[in-house]
């Protein structure tokens, strides 16, 4: 039992390895999906003042946690890429196989992964909101430095993110106040 639990650690291990093309905020280096998925949790439980009272905060933590392990087997796919390809079949397809080798942990993820994926209940949603906002975090730390490198307009950041204005406009106001300033200063 500890063999099969061992090969799962090991398994979730290579989600350092999925290199994002956020860049860390002193621009040294990108982050990994990782890095991400704490950083998320992080955030998470920091912005929990801002929250509504009634999100578990403790099942919106396992999903931020759990919902970039489906990049092991997907990749990253930078959310302003345009591509054919449905990534959402590719990540539960990696997921299934989680589920396969790990039944217990694997059912987890899946459930948690696919609530997410949903956008039906406060912990999926509020989840994506700050998943949405971590990357943008980054940005204005790194004077839009993805932004730049990807090509990446103004009006892109702005649909982008409009979304959250549904979920909080004290958020949402403070991001475009941000990336109204950058805009001004001609980063992005």
């Amino acid at each position: 039992m500890i063999d099969n639990t061992v090969a799962l650690i090991l398994e979730l291990d290579q989600l350092k390895t999925v290199i994002r093309k956020s860049y860390i905020a002193d621009e040294s280096r990108f982050e990994n999906s990782a890095e991400h998925s704490w950083h998320l949790a992080m955030a998470l439980m920091s912005l929990k003042p801002f929250l509504p009272k009634a999100l578990d905060i403790n099942k919106a933590i396992q999903m931020a946690l759990v919902h970039d392990i489906c990049e092991i087997g997907a990749g990253d796919q930078c959310a302003y890429e345009n591509t054919n390809t449905d990534i959402a079949v590719d990540e539960k397809e990696y997921l299934i196989e989680l589920k396969e080798k790990y039944a217990q942990f694997g059912e987890e993820v899946l459930l948690l992964w696919e609530e997410y994926e949903n956008q039906i209940t406060l912990e999926g949603q509020w989840v994506k909101v700050v998943d949405k906002l971590l990357p943008f975090i980054l940005n204005i730390a790194t004077q839009g430095k993805t932004w730049k490198e990807q090509g990446i307009t103004y009006e892109m950041v702005v649909t982008h993110n409009k979304f959250i204005k549904n979920y909080s406009t004290q958020i949402h106001q403070w991001m475009m106040l941000q990336l109204d300033q950058l805009h001004k200063q001609s980063v992005i």
